[in-house]
């Protein structure tokens, strides 16, 4: 109790994110796996909140839409996880407190039939325990 007390004062954003479990998401143009200019903001915020909280991993999970071959769909994703956990090392996130998962179009924010190419699902979500 007094840790969770302790964040509130030294972090209130932390301790709602972690409090919330509510991921930090970069979304992706189609067809890309590099970060793009937009999500560069949300990398550093994730290092911020790794700073302050300091928690055991963080875990980055990427996504695709239905357009395309499943196999180079989960390919993509994985890709797109990578560059994001290239760029949180980048910003002085050990690599060994990251895990990197794709999850291609499996788990689907947004359930979509074949072929769809819906943004939401283009995306990298960065989630820490």
């Amino acid at each position: 109790m007094k840790r969770l007390i302790a964040a509130l004062i030294l972090s209130p954003t932390l301790a709602l994110a972690q409090a919330e479990q509510e991921p930090l998401s970069i979304s992706f143009p189609t067809g890309a796996a590099t970060v793009p200019a937009a999500g560069l903001d949300t990398l550093d915020e994730a290092a911020r909140l790794f700073r302050a909280g300091n928690p055991i991993v963080m875990i980055v999970t990427g996504g695709a839409d239905t357009v395309g071959d499943p196999g180079r769909n989960l390919e993509l994703s994985v890709a797109r996880a990578q560059n994001v956990a290239d760029g949180l090392v980048a910003r002085g996130i050990p690599a060994d407190r990251l895990q990197v998962l794709g999850r291609g179009t499996t788990e689907l924010p947004v359930d979509t039939s074949a072929g769809i190419a819906e943004q939401a699902n283009r995306v990298v979500e960065i989630s820490w325990r």
